[in-house]
């Protein structure tokens, strides 16, 4: 699913790069046909509700030393009026250039939106997912929607073209590399499936430059993921620290 990306979808398989044998498993019983793959993670997606998982994102080419890197943990449940319905960010921010690191929390729990300062010790508390500001878009950043969307790889299944890359590592999990060029506007995106679940453990989302400006993008990269997480305590609900301030303004 392409994330700031055109929202409409490319209604043509012509484009697809088939690799030899194509329907057959190669050496081993690894898959070579990137649009059954692409099916596979979107049924595998499809029938999640709820993650946990460690992630980082960052900039990637031009855009490297643009953006903060931000990484932590992330739970995730269910979907709603177009974003995950219910989460949960415990994420450290690292401006570019810089050694300064910001701890913040920040979460829904269906209804109730926060963001919590840990530097200032405030917690930003709103029905307005807007009081999350800035610093929540950054942290948003480590969402990796189609775990929960409803339709998680119907924009991939349909691009312009896809390309089974090869294997590669994340972390521990080896995982399927597929390339994927949706034709609108020249966006592209490499997407890393595990050979084990299907699931997504890592996406390079690239963005053509203007003119003679080199292309950036961005990187998200999941670790030790967990669907269906059980808690003692529900981890949506806002609860705050003691010692720490509720503000009534928004976080900037």
């Amino acid at each position: 699913m392409r994330k700031l990306f055109v929202s409409a979808l490319i209604l043509t398989c012509s484009g697809v790069v088939w690799a030899q044998d194509a329907a057959k498993p190669a050496a081993g019983g690894d898959l070579t046909d990137p649009v059954e793959i692409l099916k596979k993670a979107d049924e595998a997606s499809k029938s999640v509700d709820s993650v946990k998982y460690s992630a980082k994102a960052k900039g990637i080419g031009a855009d490297e030393a643009k953006n903060p890197v931000v990484d932590g943990t992330v739970i995730l449940q269910g979907y709603k009026n177009g974003r995950a319905e219910k989460v949960r960010f415990e994420a450290k921010v690292t401006p570019p250039g810089s050694s300064e690191v910001r701890d913040i929390v920040m979460g829904n729990d269906g209804n109730e939106y926060f963001l919590i300062d840990h530097a200032k010790k405030i917690a930003y508390v709103d029905i307005d997912p807007a009081v999350m500001g800035s610093s929540g878009r950054l942290v948003g950043g480590l969402t990796m929607m189609e775990y929960v969307h409803d339709t998680p790889f119907s924009d991939e299944i349909n691009a312009e073209k896809k390309e089974l890359k090869g294997s590669e590592k994340v972390g521990t999990e080896d995982t399927y590399h597929i390339w994927v060029k949706y034709g609108a506007q020249n966006q592209e995106a490499d997407w890393y499936f595990s050979k084990k679940d299907f699931l997504p453990r890592r996406v390079d989302r690239h963005f053509p430059g203007q003119g003679d400006a080199p292309a950036g993008g961005r990187q998200l990269v999941v670790t030790s993921l967990t669907v269906a997480p059980k808690f003692e305590k529900d981890p949506f609900k806002f609860d705050l620290p003691q010692g720490y301030t509720k503000s009534e303004d928004f976080a900037p």
